[in-house]
Formats: structure tokens, C-alpha cells, sequence
């Protein structure tokens, strides 16, 4: 495919759904309630755990199953999970404050203008398969409580969306967890990038902000996250060329990308899965190309973080998340023909929460992971 210019001439309305004051004060107080189980909370919780294992008669807890098992007695930590379960799910289906009862309200507008922008947009920068198969880790898992997934209704990449961008403090830049990702990749000239599961688009607008003379390409399962992301393009004036694919099974060339890069991908896909999607993205990329993205994981020898960190998996539908954590991913990466891997702690997204006493509660741990063809 030729080069075009990346920016358009002509920019489509905003699509834009209406939030009631009540919906932001609703979802505001939702977040507080996150901020909360992940501050005082979880400081309550590593006290106990503390003083449970450091009694002279006590034995350090040799992993997170023995760690956890000494969570398991306190009413916090049964509180901690409720919240992390309930929270999500009163955010999507709370009757006229959730995100699905919003949308379902302005359903008829939405649809409208998202299938005029892609009705209008040209072939080759959207690209759709109704015929495709999804796979069926795909097709059968509800990820982050999403009902359905985010293939089955025509909204369902605007819920997303709204989804993400609540989960953030309102004062911050939702899309600042893509800037320190580009930050933190390789620094060199890239003419031609794929994003690894596109989802609504804003990891690839953010990357056309850094650097606009890149043609951007995405790619993902689901048609109506790809249309949203078309319509934020449109919106924006940018060129995206956007296709529904199976990450398995590309229509791209031999050596089409300079980059790929993903966020949050690797926990969504199952262990039997991820080494042929790994053979497939080394496939697509040049020679000397670069295959980089963020990712949680756990703590080496915090028996504490490695338990908190696996209910997530738990009480979220992060079904493949447990799995993630024993994945050899650099033997795969090598054997799938990556001639370096580089998998180093992402200082940059690790926090810890202060306590007022004792060392801080590091609640997460996050790697980045960049190989290279």
C-alpha cells in the first residue's frame, strides 16, 4: 500500500454521548471507591498480613498460596475482592446511571452516525469481515465484566471507551499510559506501525500526536470497537487503516511493519494461542523491526502483590491471566523468530502506596516487553 497523507481535509461531527450530571457524579464516586480499595484498603490489608508474618513464631510465606491463605481470614480482604467484582459490574449495568443503560438510551443516534462515517469512509482505511470466525477464546469470554464482549453489540466500542476512560482520575490524560509506552520503546525512525489489537483507536491517535509522518495501521476481532476507532480518526482528520483480522491469521505481507506495538494484550490470550500469534506478528514485520508493549505480571519474591495481583484475574473475567504469569514468553518469542528479547521491570507504571508507617504496599508491578526481528 502507497503512502497517502495522514491527515485529512475534511473531519466528520463528533460523536458524542450525552452524560447526565448524575452519570458523572455516579461513575466520580465509583472511581473514589477504586481509589480507595487500592489506598486505605490495601494498606489495612498488607498490616495484617504484616503483622501475621512477622510474629517470632511465624514462617515467611514461601508464595503467594500461603500468602494468600493468611489474607483469607480477614474481613478486608473478602471486602477488597467484593469491591473489585461489584465495582466494575455496577459500572456497566446500574438501571439509567450504567454505561450499557446510557447508551442503550441514545442507542438510535449513535448507531446512526457511527454506520454514516463508515459507510463514507474509503475501502482500504476500514475493513470489515462479517464473515470472519472469531476465535473462540474470543468469542466466549466476557473480558472486564463486558457483557458479551465487545463484538456482539453495535455500542459496544463506545462502552469500552467510556469503559477505560472512567476507570482513570477525571483530571488525568487517559491517554498518558500510551505516551509512556512510546516513551519507552526503542527510538528510531518508524515508517510503517500496527497496533496489536486496536481496540477503540486512541493508542494509535496518540502515536499519529508524536509522530505524524508514520502510516498507521490497526488491527482487531471486533467490528464495532473498529468502527469507533474510525470514527474518532474521522473526527480527528487522521489517515488509519484499520481491518478486522484475526491476529493468528493476517492478510499482511511478509515483512509489512517497522513496529507493532500493544497494550495489555499478552493476559487476554491463552497460552495454547500466543506462540502462533507471536510466529504471526514476527511474520509481518521487517527485518530488525520491533514488537513492543506493556503488560502486569507479578512481583518476584512478594508473595503478598503475586496474591492481590491473581484475584484480579478472578473477580474481573480475566480468564487468561492466571495463565499469563507462568507463560515463558521470551523462549517463545525467540522460537517463534525474534532475534532478541528484552523483558525489564516498567519503573515508569510500577507505583506503591505510602504507608504511615513501615515500607510502602507495592500493589503493582508491570513489565515492558520489547523483541526485536
Amino acid at each position: 500500500m502507497s503512502a497517502v497523507p495522514q491527515t485529512l481535509e475534511t473531519r466528520v461531527p463528533p460523536l458524542e454521548v450525552h452524560e447526565s450530571r448524575d452519570f458523572r457524579s455516579y461513575h466520580a464516586f465509583l472511581r473514589a471507591a477504586r481509589n480507595y480499595i487500592e489506598g486505605p484498603l490495601l494498606i489495612q490489608m498488607y498490616d495484617r498480613y504484616e503483622r501475621e508474618t512477622t510474629r517470632p513464631d511465624a514462617k515467611p510465606p514461601a508464595d503467594w498460596r500461603e500468602a494468600e491463605a493468611i489474607l483469607d481470614g480477614g474481613i478486608d480482604y473478602a471486602l477488597y475482592n467484593w469491591y473489585y467484582r461489584n465495582l466494575q459490574r455496577f459500572k456497566y449495568h446500574r438501571p439509567s446511571l450504567g454505561i450499557f443503560a446510557t447508551l442503550d438510551a441514545q442507542r438510535e443516534q449513535l448507531e446512526r452516525q457511527l454506520e454514516e462515517t463508515a459507510r463514507n469512509t474509503p475501502p482500504a482505511q476500514l475493513r470489515l469481515n462479517p464473515q470472519l470466525e472469531l476465535p473462540e477464546y474470543f468469542r466466549y469470554v466476557p473480558f472486564h465484566q463486558h457483557t458479551g464482549g465487545v463484538t456482539h453489540d453495535s455500542l459496544d466500542g463506545i462502552a469500552y471507551e467510556i469503559g477505560r476512560r472512567t476507570t482513570v482520575p477525571a483530571h488525568m490524560d487517559p491517554n498518558g499510559i500510551y505516551r509512556i509506552l512510546f516513551d519507552a520503546l526503542p527510538q528510531r525512525r518508524y515508517a510503517k506501525v500496527l497496533d496489536w489489537g486496536t481496540g477503540h483507536g486512541a493508542a494509535l491517535l496518540t502515536w499519529h500526536e508524536l509522530h505524524p509522518e508514520s502510516e498507521l495501521h490497526g488491527v482487531d476481532l471486533s467490528a464495532p470497537c473498529l468502527k469507533l476507532a474510525n470514527q474518532r480518526a474521522q473526527e480527528q482528520g487522521v489517515t488509519l487503516f484499520l481491518s478486522q483480522q484475526d491476529l493468528e491469521h493476517l492478510d499482511y505481507p511478509d515483512a509489512t511493519f517497522d513496529l507493532i506495538f500493544f497494550n495489555f494484550m499478552l493476559h487476554e490470550l491463552p497460552p495454547a494461542n500466543t506462540p502462533a500469534l507471536l510466529r504471526e506478528a514476527c511474520r509481518v514485520l521487517k527485518p530488525g523491526g520491533v514488537f513492543g508493549g506493556h503488560e502486569f505480571h507479578l512481583r518476584p519474591g512478594d508473595p503478598f502483590q503475586n496474591a492481590i495481583q491473581r484475584t484480579h484475574a478472578w473477580t474481573n473475567n480475566e480468564t487468561y491471566a492466571t495463565p499469563w504469569y507462568d507463560t515463558p514468553i521470551a523462549d517463545w518469542a525467540r522460537a517463534a523468530g525474534f532475534s532478541k528479547t528484552s523483558i525489564t521491570t516498567f519503573d515508569r507504571l510500577n507505583r506503591s502506596i505510602k504507608r504511615p508507617q513501615g515500607t510502602p504496599v507495592g500493589a503493582n508491578y508491570w513489565n515492558l516487553y520489547v523483541f526485536e526481528k
